[in-house]
């Protein structure tokens, strides 16, 4: 979100109130002069509280551009009175106020902008898990979803869409990129297991953003499969090479008398 306030007066310099810059995207910081037929001599965009750098510096031309950063607008070829900063691949550490500064020929003025970062969830995964050390659970269902920004939440829901959600149990952890991984734990009690349920994500205002659909019947964990399932293919195996031997035994005698 870019909030926009005015400090120096003398060249009208206008800013969008709001945008949301998404991760991994491009995101526009928007500055235009509302003033016709200046010329600009000057432009400086930095970061607010980080050292100061200057991330562009145009001086008739331009003497400096930080890497992920341009602008929008080669205003010192077209005289468009626009001097928006583009930020390519948008990080996390991007979020924060920038300052642009400008010098013309009938005056100066300066700007500062707030950009803010948002992560959309990834789509949500469930797993089914039979290891549980509660005898009156029969396993448990596990939907993680990561990668969103700010912190969200999973919820549960059932084929006739009762919410579970209160049954389970969430983490949230913040990975290695500032991005939050989702993880929820919902047991599904023994004898009361539903035939399908639903795991959804939502972003931190609590707009949906994916959803996952699971039978919990229809998965077949190899762990969990009994072993009277091998033993009649063992049996039956076992039962045709003493067949054959026996077979081979008897012809041979019989080739020999």
């Amino acid at each position: 979100m870019l909030v926009c306030r005015g400090i120096f007066v003398k060249v009208k310099l206008e800013c969008d109130e709001t945008n949301t810059g998404q991760f991994g995207q491009q995101s526009l910081l928007k500055c235009v002069i509302k003033q016709p037929t200046v010329k600009v001599r000057v432009v400086i965009w930095h970061k607010v509280g980080e050292n100061e750098e200057a991330l562009l510096v145009f001086e008739d031309t331009v003497k400096k551009q930080v890497q992920g950063f341009r602008f929008v607008e080669p205003f010192w070829i077209t005289n468009k009175p626009d001097l928006s900063m583009l930020i390519n691949n948008t990080k996390m550490e991007d979020e924060g106020e920038y300052l642009c500064t400008v010098v013309t020929d009938a005056g100066e003025g300066e700007k500062i902008t707030q950009l803010k970062v948002k992560a959309r969830y990834n789509q949500p995964t469930i797993t089914q898990t039979k290891k549980t050390k509660t005898s009156n659970v029969a396993s448990y269902l596990i939907c993680e979803s990561f990668g969103g920004d700010p912190k969200g939440k999973l919820r549960w829901f059932d084929e006739h869409d009762k919410d579970w959600t209160n049954s389970s149990n969430m983490t949230i952890k913040k990975t290695d990129n500032g991005l939050f991984k989702l993880s929820s734990w919902l047991p599904l009690m023994s004898g009361s297991t539903y035939e399908s349920y639903t795991c959804k994500v939502y972003d931190g205002k609590g707009v949906e953003e994916g959803k996952v659909f699971f039978e919990p019947n229809k998965q077949i964990d190899p762990e969990e499969t009994s072993p009277a399932a091998f033993v009649a293919p063992v049996v039956v195996i076992g039962s045709l090479i003493v067949g054959l031997l026996l077979l081979l035994l008897y012809r041979k005698r019989s080739q020999s008398k």
